[in-house]
């Protein structure tokens, strides 16, 4: 998809631009999310080898970065979140857990969107004058009749906690079917919403956990009720 995506027709008017990058991303978003539901397979594999994985994942995409090979780059990118997302699945001890997470790392992305101080404003006023700042730590959604270098970019981290709601669903049972749609719901949500309010970057992430809510919240509150009880 990201080959082929730049040699259709270059969308000619606003209407037909917007048309084609929501069908595109919400294709791509799609893609994502079966690749980190097939990594959240081996969410329990010995630590060794995930750990390996992971480290040669971020190893070849940096190398893809330094190559300037942007495509090979973004995929390796790609499998780094998810893998790591499986991985960090591990250090949760309970569904409830990912409550909390759910509410303050929305409130933290987008202090570091919107907020002067944060780490991802800072890069993004600095890839304004420097583009390749913002193409490393973060991944290209192909726009259909756009190059690959002018398609949109979601953070490696947002890759990261799609797996990590994948992979707590697939542990502990809670519908990995509704948990997929809830991600790429929400991620494509955000990509409407970026393309109605033009030149503004926002954050995936507040999104992305309000849907996964939006589908979990019961069994993790139950659950939250189960571990209460069970301290008394």
């Amino acid at each position: 998809m990201a080959l082929l995506a730049p040699l259709a027709p270059l969308p000619k008017t606003w209407g037909q631009y917007q048309v084609a990058a929501i069908a595109s991303t919400a294709a791509w978003f799609a893609i994502l999310v079966v690749l980190a539901a097939t990594i959240t397979q081996w969410w329990n594999v010995p630590r060794r080898g995930m750990a390996a994985s992971i480290v040669a994942a971020f190893v070849v995409a940096m190398a893809c970065n330094l190559l300037d090979a942007m495509i090979a780059a973004d995929i390796a990118k790609a499998w780094f979140g998810a893998l790591a997302g499986a991985a960090f699945v591990r250090v949760i001890e309970r569904p409830w857990w990912l409550l909390p997470i759910c509410v303050l790392v929305p409130l933290a992305d987008a202090w570091s969107v919107f907020s002067s101080r944060g780490v991802t404003h800072a890069v993004i006023e600095r890839a304004a004058e420097q583009p390749r700042w913002i193409q490393w730590p973060t991944i290209g959604t192909p726009i259909i009749g756009l190059p690959y270098e002018a398609s949109g970019r979601i953070g490696t981290v947002d890759v990261l906690f799609i797996a990590l709601f994948l992979a707590g669903a697939r542990r502990w049972r809670l519908g990995m079917r509704r948990t997929m749609v809830a991600a790429w719901a929400g991620m494509v949500a955000t990509n409407v919403l970026v393309l109605r309010v033009e030149d503004l970057a926002l954050p995936a992430l507040p999104m992305l956990c309000v849907a996964f809510l939006a589908v979990q919240a019961p069994a993790l509150v139950r659950d939250l009720r189960d571990a209460l009880r069970e301290a008394r």
